[in-house]
């Protein structure tokens, strides 16, 4: 779908032919295309047109109606937004539980266990630690995004460095200094995060073959921005379908949450992914997120 040529289209119509395509085009467009057009409703230009874009950019959405029982009037809701609010303020507060007693109990192993440094408490409580960067990572991905301009190559090379002292493969980046782009900064270190993430543990899988090392790409074209993690490891042993289901994964020692979370992050900003096998071996992660503009 060409948005700008469908507003300078629609913009060009008499009112009647307006209404007439806009009918249409809301009992028409795919869920994809409703990203888009939400999307460009921001740049419409004209308040009627605007309003008009995000009732189809929103159609289709389940909402609850129930009646104000203080001013006795009846008030709409979108349900998704609803349950991502609830599910984001009740990881809030398991991870406001669980921090400080880990941390505790670090605090009394590292005095309590002789060569702590070495022992199978701290590879647990290291476990533990990326349990809650999960949680915090699926919180954040249920919250609305906000967009500012990123210099993407120092949000990928942060998750790059925390990351790659656990690979025991290279991790190159191929990403040119001066990309920058409107993005939600914490949604993307959270895609890189959890695609280096699995990356690695693909990587660290043993076999017989030497391995070469994950890559990740990435520029930019008039329409979009796009990022491809590639490794060169034990490869997809199910389809995505099965792989987004909740505990479901094919690595030793994984949660099954990485993939639902970089789902809900990159269609959180109107993007798509894929996940395939690469050749001869691995897997390749790809995502785009559509241009935007600051409002």
């Amino acid at each position: 779908m060409d948005i700008e040529k469908l507003l300078n289209q629609l913009k060009s119509l008499s009112p009647d032919k307006q209404i007439e395509n806009l009918k249409a085009l809301k009992e028409n467009a795919t869920p994809k295309e409703k990203q888009l057009i939400q999307l460009a409703a921001e740049d419409a230009g004209q308040p009627w047109l605007k309003s008009a874009l995000l009732d189809i950019a929103n159609s289709g959405k389940v909402t609850v109606k129930y009646t104000n029982k203080s001013s006795g009037t009846d008030e709409i809701f979108d349900k998704n937004a609803i349950k991502s609010e609830a599910v984001s303020d009740s990881i809030g507060q398991v991870l406001h539980e669980l921090e400080p007693i880990i941390g505790s109990i670090r605090v009394f192993a590292e005095k309590e266990i002789s060569n702590f440094p070495q022992s199978r408490t701290k590879s647990e409580l290291e476990k533990l630690d990326e349990v809650l960067e999960t949680f915090e990572d699926w919180r954040k991905v249920e919250q609305s995004p906000v967009f500012r301009e990123v210099k993407v190559l120092e949000e990928i090379s942060k998750e790059k460095d925390r990351i790659a002292p656990k690979s025991i493969v290279e991790i190159q980046i191929d990403v040119s200094n001066d990309l920058t782009y409107i993005l939600s900064p914490a949604l993307l270190r959270i895609i890189i995060s959890n695609a280096l993430r699995n990356a690695v543990e693909s990587s660290n899988q043993p076999t017989v073959r030497e391995k070469h090392p994950i890559i990740v790409r990435g520029s930019s074209t008039d329409n979009s921005i796009w990022f491809s993690i590639i490794d060169d490891g034990i490869g997809l042993q199910s389809k995505t379908d099965e792989l987004l289901k909740s505990r479901h994964t094919t690595k030793p020692g994984n949660r099954g949450l990485g993939l639902a979370i970089i789902d809900k992050a990159v269609t959180s900003m109107g993007g798509h992914w894929k996940l395939n096998n690469s050749k001869p071996h691995g897997a390749e992660l790809y995502f785009e997120i559509p241009k935007r503009e600051l409002s």
